[in-house]
């Protein structure tokens, strides 16, 4: 079930679009300590769309590095916290700050359940390439600053995004994924709000197409095919305008151990390509992995 937009979210934005991977993502052993990812509210600031998306977009992408860099359980607010208070409940907080213009400085200020800040952490950027930087180095400094409560680093071998501007794109592009996925329209929207939907949802698709396919790893293809299903399964007519971009993704997929060639076989589906997606699933069937299994039963119901 998809969580409504108040409930925090459980990283990574596309597993549920992806329909729930769960042989994609590490397993998170029960009583593992919980930290809660959450923005910062700005006061009575106007704020571009960019700015928006880097702040929202921020505990998205440090909520999914825990997830796949430590022993944790993250979760990440999808609205921002006015206060400053600790989340209830949560033996940690993290609070993002982000400069309102979306470039300045960035601000992270580590809680304990009390509400007491136990670390903070500032890094300056000043274009696409500084804040890059800068946010590549925070998942890092978050590890080493909630040590104390339990969360211990896990090496991944899968898990890396990209690096420079295109990083700052790829949180970005955690929030507008996020936002296709929880932001379909009720039925009584008037016309001015279906063209503004729509003009938001090509935007989207094109911004993470252009990263999936100029970026190596499959984490931005993951995005990008997060948000081409999130798109999907709202109904959206322009997921169609997009298959040369998904294509060139999976097109270069032909290990079956990489994760683009399998989360492909359901893409494939959604752009009526039945029999590739069905080649596909056969050889993956041959692996010994239950959930791999139960989550191709799934895969082959889209159409």
């Amino acid at each position: 079930m998809t969580p409504g937009p108040n409930e925090p979210l459980e990283p990574p934005v596309w597993y549920t679009p992806l329909r729930s991977p769960s042989w994609l993502v590490p397993v998170v052993r029960e009583g593992a300590p919980t930290i809660v990812f959450r923005a910062e509210a700005w006061e009575d600031r106007a704020v571009g769309a960019a700015g928006r998306d880097l702040r929202l977009g921020l505990p998205v992408y440090l909520a999914e590095a825990v997830r796949f860099g430590t022993n944790a359980r993250p979760l990440a607010g999808t609205l921002p916290l006015s206060g400053s208070e600790a989340v209830r409940g949560a033996p940690v907080t993290v609070r993002s700050a982000v400069g309102a213009e979306g470039r300045a400085s960035i601000t992270l200020r580590v809680l304990d359940a009390a509400g007491d800040v136990i670390a903070e952490v500032v890094r300056e950027a000043h274009d696409e390439e500084t804040l890059g930087a800068a946010l590549e180095r925070l998942p890092r400094a978050v590890v080493e600053a909630v040590g104390p409560a339990g969360i211990r680093p896990a090496w991944s071998s899968l898990y890396s995004v990209p690096t420079g501007a295109a990083l700052a794109a790829y949180v970005r592009g955690q929030r507008a994924c996020l936002r296709l996925r929880d932001g379909t329209l009720p039925a009584s929207a008037d016309a001015d709000s279906i063209a503004a939907r729509r003009a938001d949802v090509r935007a989207v698709l094109e911004a993470l197409g252009s990263l999936a396919t100029s970026s190596p790893g499959p984490f931005p293809a993951l995005l990008f095919f997060g948000a081409l299903l999130a798109a999907h399964d709202a109904g959206s007519s322009l997921v169609g305008d997009f298959r040369m971009q998904a294509s060139v993704r999976w097109t270069a997929a032909t290990d079956p151990v990489d994760p683009v060639f399998a989360i492909a076989a359901l893409v494939m589906r959604v752009f009526g390509d039945l029999d590739a997606s069905d080649r596909r699933i056969g050889v993956l069937r041959a692996r010994d992995d239950g959930s791999m299994r139960r989550w191709l039963a799934d895969v082959q119901t889209v159409t």
